[in-house]
This record gives C-alpha cells, sequence and structure tokens, in this order.
C-alpha cells in the first residue's frame, strides 16, 4: 500500500486526515510544519505528499519548490481553505498533480489521494520499463552459458518471484551483487527501492545508523531526525553485503526487523513498520561462523530461506571467453585495440582466476591500456597468468608413476608442437589433429600458455 505524508499546522485537521488515510489502508506519517514536512520527506520514500498552502513558517509553495529542488519525485497534492484559483495554478506550475479545497468530504480527498498514487505508481513502472529496455533485461547482467551458470538465473528467476529472504554464497569476485539487483528486478518489487550497504565498510555504530537512522539529538551532531537505509526501502529490496562480518549486537537488532517488520531509530521508543525484502550475501562459510559462535544461528536460519551459491570462475566452463569479449567490448572504447591474439587468449583461458571474475576484468582493463597494437599479445598480460608452469612442470617431474608420465609425455607434446608453431593455436591443433577448443582444454589442463617459442 502506498505511503502518504501529510503536512498541515493545524492539529486537528492533521489528525482528522491521518485517521481517513489509515482507514483507507495507507501508512501515513505526519507533519505539524513545512520545516518538519521537507525533513521527512527527504529521509522517507513517500508516494504521496499532502500538504496545506498557508501555515506558520514555510508555507506549501515554499515545500513544493524544495522539494523539486532536491528531485523528490512524490505526488504532491495541495490543500487551501482560499480556494483561490491563483495559488492553485501557481501550485500545478511548479508540479502539483492535484489540489483539494478545505473543508472536504472524505470520499474526495481518498479519490485525489488514490488517483495521484496510482499515477505515481504508473510513472516509476514505466521508468522501469525503460530502463529494462536501456539495460536489455535484468538477468542479461549474469553471463555464462555454462551449466553451472544456467542453474544460478534459474534459481534467481524462481527465488525472486517468491516470498522470503535470499542468502547470496561465493567467492569473493564472482558477482555476488550481481545476483541481487537481478533478484530485485525480477521480482514484484522492481518499482520501489533497492538498497545495498556493505557491512564490512562502516564501524559498527556507524552500520547500525546507517541500517535504522535516529532521532534528533540521539547523539553529538544528530540535528534533525533521520530515516535509516531500511525505512527508506519501504516496500523495495535491501542487500547486505558481506553479512558476515556484522557484529552481534546487531545481528539481533536485524533479526527483530526481520521477524516483525519493525525497526527503531537510534533514540526512539516508536517503532516504525516496515515492509522490506532481505538479501544478504557472504563469501565466509556462515554454517562455521554459527558453530564458532561468531555469527547467530536464528538470524542465520532466518537469512537462508533461499540460497543461491555462485561458482568460481574456474569452474564455469567457457564463460571465460564470453567475459573476455564482454569486458573488451567495454573498455576498448577510444583505443585501436580490436581482439587478443591466440596466444594471448588461451593464456588468459587457462589461469584460474583466484580473484574470479572481477580479477579477470582488471586483467582485461590493464591489457588495453598498455598494448601497443590492435590485438593483445601474452607481453601485455601480467605475469601470474604465467607463473604456475613452471610449478606445474616440477610437481610432474616429482611423480613417478604410470599416470604422471603419461601426463608428462602429453604435455611436452604439446608444449613442442606449440614452440615448433611460434604459438599459433590453429596451426599447432591441426599438427596434433584436434580442435582448437580440446587444445585450449588441454593446455588449461597442464597449465600451458601460447607464448612459447623454439629453442
Amino acid at each position: 500500500m502506498s505511503r502518504i505524508l501529510v503536512i498541515d499546522d493545524d492539529q486537528g485537521v492533521r489528525e482528522s486526515i491521518e485517521r481517513m488515510l489509515r482507514g483507507a489502508g495507507y501508512t501515513v506519517q505526519s507533519a505539524g510544519s513545512g520545516e518538519e514536512g521537507l525533513t521527512l520527506a527527504r529521509g522517507n520514500a513517500f508516494d504521496v505528499i499532502l500538504s496545506d498552502m498557508r501555515m506558520s513558517g514555510i508555507s506549501g509553495i515554499d515545500v513544493l519548490q524544495k522539494l523539486r529542488e532536491r528531485r523528490v519525485d512524490s505526488a504532491f497534492i495541495v490543500m487551501t481553505g482560499f480556494g483561490t484559483v491563483d495559488t492553485a495554478v501557481e501550485a500545478m506550475k511548479l508540479g502539483a498533480v492535484d489540489f483539494v479545497q478545505k473543508p472536504f468530504f472524505r470520499d474526495e480527498l481518498l479519490m485525489r489521494v488514490r488517483s495521484a498514487a496510482d499515477r505515481r505508481q504508473l510513472a516509476r513502472q514505466v521508468d522501469l520499463l525503460q530502463r529494462q529496455i536501456r539495460t536489455g533485461g535484468s538477468l542479461d547482467a549474469l553471463i555464462g552459458e555454462s551449466e553451472a551458470m544456467r542453474r544460478v538465473k534459474d534459481l534467481v528467476v524462481r527465488a525472486a518471484a517468491a516470498p522470503g529472504t535470499v542468502l547470496i554464497t561465493g567467492e569473493t569476485g564472482t558477482g555476488k551483487e550481481l545476483v541481487a539487483r537481478a533478484l530485485h528486478a525480477e521480482s514484484p518489487r522492481a518499482d520501489k527501492p533497492y538498497v545495498a550497504l556493505n557491512c564490512a565498510a562502516l564501524t559498527d555504530s556507524l552500520l547500525e545508523n546507517e541500517l535504522f537512522g535516529h532521532a534528533r539529538g540521539a547523539f553529538t551532531g544528530a540535528a534533525a531526525a533521520r530515516a535509516g537505509l531500511i525505512e527508506h526501502a519501504h516496500g523495495g529490496t535491501v542487500f547486505l553485503d558481506e553479512i558476515g562480518t556484522m557484529p552481534s549486537g546487531l545481528q539481533a537488532k536485524l533479526l527483530r526487523a526481520l521477524e516483525s517488520g519493525e525497526v527503531r531509530r537510534i533514540g526512539e521508543n516508536e517503532a516504525r513498520h516496515v515492509d522490506v525484502r532481505f538479501l544478504a550475501a557472504t563469501n565466509a562459510d556462515l554454517q562455521q561462523a554459527v558453530t564458532s559462535g561468531a555469527f547467530r544461528s536464528d538470524l542465520f536460519y532466518r537469512l537462508n530461506v533461499h540460497r543461491i551459491h555462485l561458482p568460481p570462475l574456474r569452474e564455469r566452463g567457457g564463460d571465460v571467453d564470453l567475459f573476455l569479449d564482454y569486458f573488451l567490448q567495454r573498455c576498448r572504447v577510444g583505443t585501436d585495440v580490436t581482439g587478443y591474439s591466440d596466444a594471448a587468449r588461451a593464456a588468459l583461458v587457462a589461469y584460474d582466476y583466484p580473484g574470479n571474475v572481477r580479477q579477470l576484468e582488471h586483467i582485461v582493463q590493464r591489457a588495453v591500456a598498455v598494448s601497443r597494437d590492435p590485438l593483445i599479445d601474452p607481453a601485455d598480460l601480467p605475469e601470474e597468468l604465467f607463473a604456475s608452469r613452471t610449478a606445474d612442470a616440477q610437481a610432474y617431474a616429482a611423480d613417478g608413476s604410470v599416470a604422471a608420465a603419461r601426463e608428462r609425455a602429453e604435455r611436452e607434446m604439446i608444449v613442442a608442437t606449440l614452440a615448433k608453431n611460434r604459438g599459433e593455436i590453429a596451426a599447432a591443433a591441426r599438427e596434433l589433429q584436434v580442435s582448437r577448443t580440446t587444445l585450449w582444454r588441454l593446455m588449461k589442463k597442464h597449465r600451458i600458455t601460447a607464448d612459447v617459442r623454439a629453442d
């Protein structure tokens, strides 16, 4: 249901409007002055703001002007007891969607509020569709055609349509926030706010303040009340990254918000109802953290309603090739770089990427920046891609089994053929009588790069 802010310095009128709107099922907050209304509007997401025109202090017109300057996109309805056409016209020119004259009938007020709320919702839906058209759909951001990624995409679609929290797990750099954004965009909450917060980036006190907000005067420097991110995301989604780093005291407060749907600002006694879906992500083993006492078991089970695990890049089959082309197209703008040499692509495909997709993106960015030729070659790639080759050869030599001997022979044949053909993948594959894809797979298995030369 839509959220409404009522601004009126007449307490009797204000309370009467609140009762009407709450009786119709709306979530309502109120302010007794224009100044208070501006503070609330800045810290909360309201669908409709209903404001009196003539108030002591800041007038309704002033409130409207300041909200538009701050790009607050709530639908604005003005109330006037004087009924002048000039006042209504001025308000409409400034962006008000409607006006109502005091005294008004209950049905008239509800009709105008409902109409404004519906138009606000429609405008947001249109904006969402336009953004989806520009981005090609939310799932398109999840690059990969491997079986592992097809399973992830299927889980995203299913979890997005279902209620309940989602716990996203995976190594650093696998794209957990992209999954969170896709879950929000594919869900019925897509036209509502999406708020992301990294729990490891803030101190304990700042993290609590960011999530729950504070009352005016709650601590030194709290000159005005401020809604937390959970309140701000009302109707939408909150994504908590690195949830495993959250301090135990704050874990208890988050658990209450999850279970009751209520939040309490720092320094306030009043609990506020919120309708928010929580997504959380971690690269840590939360079950182990529960066993060791570092993470609350009740919070873990409350978060772990839906579980989506992102596989590391080394387990995603041919997805590295897709990422290489995708990142190249993004990074090559304004440069003369057009692609990769066979040797460079083979080296990039063969690497394990302990930093996953993020590491691969940074490697491509660097290669594009330093390359002096249209094709990126092995000299443009970081040394870490080739450091493991010597270690693997030494490991083979230390193992005296028949299987190891067979592996050594296979590896030596590939290295010799690549050297003979000066790293040309296509030529080496023809001589070995295998496809280029098979040769790349064998090179990855043996950690061979194509930057080999005949002695």
